[in-house]
């Protein structure tokens, strides 16, 4: 993929230059960053879509910014710069919307980053070519990009159950769902073309999100079972519910030192009071 497109460009020179820009002011950072807090309590829905243009570290911009280089220039020649705008912002709202439906009770969750527009720039690269070679950086083998596709949901959604680093599974989950399926209402041929590959990218995460709205409490009980809660001890659920308490407390009392008592939402108050 020789050129990543004028919109690419566009995009890549905007975030990069917003990024550097938060590294030097930690204000700036707080005014672009994702806050389930800021969002749900403050009405703040601007931050659905400035989280895209700041990022954790200069390696995660670069990884993010690689990443858009490599699919934009070809998504642009396809369908042409409007649809490719269309599809990075659609995709990094769902993301974030999907992050902020599965976080909604965990007030200090914070997140930045291109991530969810970038895999519906990804995604919908797929569903226009399934059959191309794809591979990630450092391993020596490549993929059919459904298989790759296939692959990447799955591992969103294992991700997100296991909790076990600091990726934003969800926002990839739900930019690549939303990329696939911005697609397919951008260009009807294709979908007609490739549906197959349009409900295997598409259909794993539609029902793993029936599910958690079905049974929300899946995410928060150890090891993949939907009846994993009779292996779970009282000791090991009194244990998590603790540690959980303790972290808002201590980040309600962070708060309260950076912006003062006043600054605290009534369910925060309430949760002070009943220490």
């Amino acid at each position: 993929m020789a050129s990543f497109g004028s919109i690419g460009l566009l995009l890549v020179v905007l975030t990069s230059l917003i990024t550097f820009g938060a590294f030097r002011r930690e204000a700036l950072l707080d005014q672009y960053i994702f806050s389930v807090e800021r969002i749900l309590v403050y009405k703040e829905y601007r931050r659905l879509i400035s989280s895209g243009f700041v990022h954790a570290n200069w390696i995660h911009l670069l990884f993010n910014m690689y990443a858009l280089m490599s699919f934009a220039g070809t998504l642009e020649r396809v369908t042409g710069p409007w649809h490719v705008l269309i599809i990075y912002f659609a995709s990094l709202v769902g993301g974030n919307l999907l992050s902020l439906f599965i976080n909604r009770n965990n007030y200090g969750y914070r997140a930045v980053g291109a991530s969810g527009a970038v895999a519906g720039i990804i995604f919908a690269v797929i569903l226009l070519f399934p059959g191309m070679q794809m591979g990630m950086l450092f391993l020596p083998f490549r993929l059919p990009a459904w298989l790759f596709g296939l692959a990447f949901t799955l591992f969103s959604i294992y991700g997100i159950k296991s909790r076990t680093d600091n990726i934003g599974h969800e926002a990839h989950l739900g930019g690549a769902l939303i990329g696939v399926l911005t697609m397919c209402a951008l260009e009807p041929l294709v979908l007609q073309g490739n549906w197959p590959i349009a409900l295997l990218l598409t259909l794993p995460t539609i029902m793993f999100m029936l599910f958690l709205i079905n049974r929300p409490e899946w995410l928060y009980i150890n090891g993949f079972s939907s009846t994993a809660t009779q292996h779970e001890t009282k000791d090991e659920r009194y244990n998590a519910a603790k540690f959980q308490r303790q972290q808002e407390i201590d980040r309600i009392l962070d708060k309260i030192n950076e912006r003062g008592v006043n600054s605290l939402t009534e369910q925060e108050r309430d949760l002070l009071e009943g220490r």
